[in-house]
């Protein structure tokens, strides 16, 4: 028996296609050099909470999704408070149309996986306007999987900070030490309460965050603490 794609799927498949697939090199150098300020800056809302239930489907118009639940337990960004659930593209496993003749696509490499009981920091793109569907900004790079002291992302934190300057008046010991590391998780309190004070703040926005590589825009003082990781 042969298997194909309901063309209902096509528009899903294609956005998803045009994000993880075409211009891979192009698009694996920009996740990898995705930095907290590109979260920060790229981000409609960040959230800290636990998931609570993880479903997949498909929506009346064949799009396949995967349901995440997250009990929301902080609020750093965004308005959502409580029990909030968003849906990303593909399913958890593919799975046959009833009539056996249409396969559903599994969610793509690269989107970020969820597993029910997990403590987690996300940083979130707006929903897409058409769809609704939601993910983190960069895919794995905004979703943060805490754990008692650590914070880490799906690329082992690589990048994360990066061509970051922060305003010298503004860090502390733990902010310096956690601003220069390459690779690996770093301490969750500390870098919960970097990303709490930067969203506060408005240190992106004012100036007194931002990438090395770009200069430094407007507001702050004169001091900085530069971190470039090569």
């Amino acid at each position: 028996m042969r298997l194909r794609i309901s063309s209902r799927f096509l528009p899903g498949i294609l956005a998803i296609a045009g994000l993880t697939l075409a211009g891979g090199e192009a698009l694996a150098t920009s996740l990898a050099s995705t930095n907290l300020v590109d979260l920060l800056r790229n981000s409609t809302s960040i959230l800290k909470g636990e998931v609570t239930s993880v479903t997949d489907g498909v929506d009346p118009s064949g799009l396949p999704y995967t349901e995440v639940t997250l009990e929301v337990g902080q609020t750093l960004r965004g308005v959502e408070t409580g029990t909030y659930s968003f849906r990303q593209f593909g399913l958890l496993a593919p799975r046959l149309s009833p009539d056996g003749t249409r396969l559903a696509m599994p969610a793509p490499d690269g989107l970020p996986k969820y597993e029910v009981g997990e403590k987690v920091l996300l940083f979130m793109s707006r929903p897409a306007s058409q769809t609704g569907l939601r993910s983190t900004y960069a895919l794995g790079n905004g979703k943060f999987t805490l754990g008692p002291g650590r914070a880490e992302n799906a690329m082992g934190n690589q990048g994360l900070f990066t061509n970051v300057s922060l305003d010298a008046s503004l860090t502390t010991s733990n902010d310096a030490r956690m601003l220069q590391t390459e690779i690996g998780a770093v301490n969750d309190g500390d870098f919960v309460s970097l990303v709490e004070r930067a969203v506060q703040g408005g240190w992106v926005e004012n100036g007194l965050m931002w990438r090395t590589n770009e200069g430094r825009r407007s507001g702050g003082s004169t001091g900085t603490a530069t971190v470039t990781v090569k």
